[in-house]
């Protein structure tokens, strides 16, 4: 038999705070805090919410997923058994992003743009990185950021469009000094 949910009594006050609340992801401890429970049971609520997001190692649930568990628990007949199901039917938590390590040799710490690999191509509008594969193409990326950190004003001047000079029509420039050869006709 399912254990007895301690916040049962309170679902509708809970189902009113997350509603009221701005918050569109909640994490382990919001839930502690609405649900007012411990973290292993906040844990276990997150897995029966489902739709677990990993951002930067932490685990959270939206708040459209949050608002629907509390609506099928609020109709649920048996609680327990309900919440039961939904840990069950979620599937395993989204798994900690890999993390890369690598590290700049000293000489590379001071690179400008014009020491930058071949590799890494910048043109008005556009920024063209090849690479073997996915780590070279981000020890790359890595690399042009030090560079943008040491040199930003020579990468700015190679991204950004050159501003172009206007443009005046031949047509536009004969009636331009016609008129100004009217208006010194009329002063002399």
């Amino acid at each position: 038999m399912p254990k007895p949910i301690s916040w049962s009594y309170r679902i509708h006050e809970i189902h009113e705070r997350v509603e009221r609340s701005k918050l569109q992801s909640w994490s382990r401890r919001d839930l502690e805090e609405v649900f007012e429970v411990k973290r292993a049971s906040a844990q276990s609520l997150m897995k029966a919410i489902g739709s677990i997001q990993n951002i930067g190692g932490t685990h959270l649930v939206d708040r459209d997923a949050l608002l629907e568990f509390l609506d099928r628990s609020i109709h649920a007949d048996n609680l327990s058994e309900t919440v039961q199901k939904s840990r069950l039917e979620s599937g395993p938590a989204p798994k900690n992003p890999q993390k890369l390590t690598f590290s700049l040799p000293p000489e590379l710490r001071t690179i400008m743009v014009a020491d930058l690999p071949e590799r890494i191509q910048l043109a008005p509008g556009r920024l063209t990185i090849t690479g073997l594969d996915s780590i070279e193409i981000v020890e790359a990326l890595y690399l042009l950021a030090q560079a943008m950190q040491n040199d930003l004003d020579s990468i700015q001047s190679l991204l950004d469009p050159q501003p172009t000079p206007p443009q005046i029509a031949e047509e536009d420039l004969r009636n331009g000094f016609k008129n100004l050869r009217l208006q010194n006709s009329t002063v002399s």
